[in-house]
This record gives structure tokens, sequence and C-alpha cells, in this order.
């Protein structure tokens, strides 16, 4: 028995298992998991964009309690 149907993550619509995005909630979606459900795809640039954040806030502390006192 072949699968030919997946279903969106963010809206439960049924999708064909060609679909890339979902014609109901025009999200992308990726390949199909175990559970029938398509997997959501990885949003680089919300990672990469937190990654960038997260350090200038870091070095941030670091200037501002340790670098900033030598002077």
């Amino acid at each position: 028995m072949s699968i030919t149907t997946k279903k969106c993550p963010y809206c439960s619509v049924t999708l064909m298992i060609t679909d890339t995005e979902c014609f109901s909630c025009h999200k992308k979606v990726g390949a199909i998991n175990e559970h029938g459900i398509a997997e959501k795809p990885i949003n680089w640039k919300a990672n990469i964009l937190a990654v960038i954040s997260c350090s200038a806030f870091l070095y941030y502390v670091v200037w501002l309690f340790f670098l900033k006192a030598d002077k």
C-alpha cells in the first residue's frame, strides 16, 4: 500500500504527497514522517539571526562588565 497524501503540520489540511506548499495556509511543507504528517522545513534565516543576536548580546555583556572596567 502506497501513501499518496500527507497532512499539513500547520493547519491539518490533507495534501498530495508531491505538494511543497499548503494551498490553505500557504506555508512550505517538507517530506512526510512516519505518522503521515509533513515535516516543517528548517528556517535558516531565523536560526542565523538568533545566533548573531545572542553573540552580540554576549559580547556586549563581556564588554560592559570585564573590558570597560579596566579603564
